[in-house]
């Protein structure tokens, strides 16, 4: 293939291509903007017209325009043009300039791009143009938010397979160029999305991140009084779409490739109690019961289920809590449906606002009292997915109280059930001594009303999380002293790892007046994610990833702990490591 391939298409296709005339359209284009600075003086050409036209219309709006000259003033620049400068190498200091959109470098005698380039993750259009480029940097396809990307007329035979990543590109512009047979092939059938897609699925498995580290909290020996929770949005395959997950190769986003590194992750980590999300009842029965031979579990789907026919039931999502069967026995399980109680509340049937926005979302929570079958202790373990949508923070806010004042009601009936001595001794009738851990997906970030309701353990009813949504006047409070166990975790930058959004949205609570933490799952390979565009992606099989956490009931005598007991857990440890 020359360079000319592509109009020699055009011009022997019995019809013409919209997609390869519109290459040919920009590549022209393209040729015609190789002055210096093309591009800018366009631009400004653009702005002085713009502006001459707005001062006639406003000749006597004279404050009007000298706020406007101040806003353009403060506004900061956000795209450079190097264009048609022959220029032949680029500094490095141009790649610290994070905040472009927009880099013209075209025309010029430029042979290679520094994969430093990776660094402009917000740009949205690069023009590469115009020089001798034989060779692009894999680095370029950590450049999610491109939208177009133009390297008309250069030597480049070969696209990197990790620009399958570049899942918001909707030009690409290789005309001119001796590109690959198949490129041009899936260009032409289907554009830029094609070649895309077909770029995407050829991607290697990359080398594994390093494991991630184990953080002690305390230099006590182990004893059998610790127990591993993992809390974990496992991503349910409903949800896991090509249009959501446009960066995901298609067999990387396939449940059958997620389930199997989800088990793995799992049963590598074995803990003792397993709080999942977004596990959808047919997965819950066909496939987590069956590989997790040494649990127990308790499901329950989000409440839509109640209104589906058999057959729809097993692909709706919920929450799943798993606990070894040798260590725990089962006292009681409780399902909490938000909308449902929201319903029944005297106090909240008031507002409009329950009615239009709370009882439309039908996140749940399920709560499981397990007892230690040797120190006859119990714990409370509550597992929760809060609704999605950051414009429905209101909404989260009293999911959240609802969930607080269940469990405080859970907590009263427990306590009236006929439980060991030895653990009603260590309650003293105080229903807040009662051990909670409150796993879960909550949606929401630790500067949010969300996380202050569950550490202060109280809400202004005017708090800024509410939007102005009304549902009552009274300061809301719970009596449970919650801490997040990865408080002291101080570089762990996120649970949830997508282009768009990056930051904490899961916890593991525990009330810290009864439980000590006492280590932690450490975050990922910092090195490694300088590699990734987002999650799930190949060793990463959901969007989040589990946290993980040791944790020990305060003051009880521990048991004495069998040799082929501290063996397991000492293996267990070691695999942790």
């Amino acid at each position: 293939m020359n360079p000319t391939h592509l109009t020699s298409i055009a011009n022997t296709s019995n019809s013409k291509n919209i997609h390869i005339q519109k290459q040919l359209e920009l590549a022209k284009k393209s040729r015609n903007s190789s002055s210096p600075h093309h591009n800018a003086r366009v631009a400004a050409a653009v702005a002085r017209a713009s502006n001459s036209t707005h001062g006639n219309n406003n000749n006597n709006s004279n404050n009007s325009n000298s706020s406007n000259n101040t806003e353009k003033e403060d506004k900061q620049w956000t795209v450079l043009d190097f264009g048609g400068m022959q220029i032949k190498n680029i500094s490095l200091e141009l790649f610290k300039y994070t905040f472009l959109t927009t880099l013209y470098l075209n025309h010029n005698k430029l042979l290679f791009i520094p994969p430093e380039i990776s660094n402009l993750r917000n740009l949205n259009i690069l023009d590469i143009s115009g020089n001798k480029l034989t060779y692009l940097p894999p680095e370029m396809g950590l450049l999610s938010e491109l939208k177009e990307l133009y390297m008309f007329d250069n030597i480049i035979a070969e696209l990197p397979n990790e620009f399958g990543f570049l899942f918001k590109l909707e030009m690409l512009g290789i005309e001119g160029n001796p590109i690959n047979e198949k490129i041009v092939q899936h260009l032409q059938q289907d554009g830029t999305p094609g070649v895309i897609v077909y770029l995407r699925d050829k991607c290697q498995v990359p080398p594994p991140p390093e494991k991630r580290k184990w953080i002690s909290f305390d230099d006590e020996p182990t004893m059998n009084d610790r127990y591993f929770v993992m809390t974990y949005n496992i991503l349910s395959d409903k949800y896991a779409s090509a249009q959501t997950y446009g960066y995901t190769p298609s067999w990387v986003l396939n449940w059958e490739n997620r389930s199997k590194k989800i088990i793995k992750e799992i049963l590598e980590y074995s803990p003792d109690i397993i709080c999942l999300q977004e596990v959808e009842m047919g997965q819950f029965h066909d496939f987590f019961l069956p590989q997790l031979t040494e649990y127990n579990g308790v499901f329950w789907p989000k409440s839509r289920a109640k209104t589906m026919q058999e057959f729809e039931k097993k692909n709706v999502d919920g929450c799943a809590t798993f606990f070894k069967v040798r260590r725990f026995n089962l006292i009681k399980q409780d399902l909490i449906e938000f909308n449902q109680t929201a319903s029944q509340k005297p106090e909240y049937r008031q507002y409009e606002d329950v009615y239009n926005r709370v009882m439309l979302k039908d996140n749940i929570a399920v709560v499981t009292l397990l007892e230690d079958k040797e120190t006859n202790f119990c714990l409370m373990v509550a597992n929760t997915h809060l609704h999605w949508d950051p414009a429905f923070k209101d909404v989260k806010l009293v999911q959240v109280s609802i969930l607080m004042e269940e469990i405080q009601k859970l907590c009263e009936l427990y306590m009236k059930k006929p439980l060991r001595p030895q653990f009603s001794k260590y309650l003293q009738n105080d229903s807040s001594r009662f051990p909670l851990i409150l796993c879960g997906d909550f949606n929401s970030e630790r500067n949010s009303g969300v996380y202050d309701f569950l550490s202060k353990a109280k809400i202004s009813p005017d708090h800024e999380d509410y939007l102005g949504h009304s549902y009552g006047t009274e300061e809301v409070t719970h009596k449970f002293q919650l801490k997040s166990a990865y408080l002291e975790v101080e570089d762990l930058d996120f649970t949830n790892y997508t282009p768009g959004f990056k930051g904490i949205l899961d916890y593991i609570w525990y009330t810290s007046n009864t439980i000590k933490i006492t280590g932690a799952l450490g975050p990922v390979d910092k090195n490694y994610m300088k590699k990734v565009v987002g999650f799930p992606e190949f060793h990463f099989p959901s969007d989040h990833i589990p946290l993980l956490t040791q944790v020990k009931i305060k003051n009880q005598i521990p048991p004495i702990m069998s040799r082929q007991a501290q063996a397991t857990q000492q293996a267990a440890q070691q695999r942790r490591h």
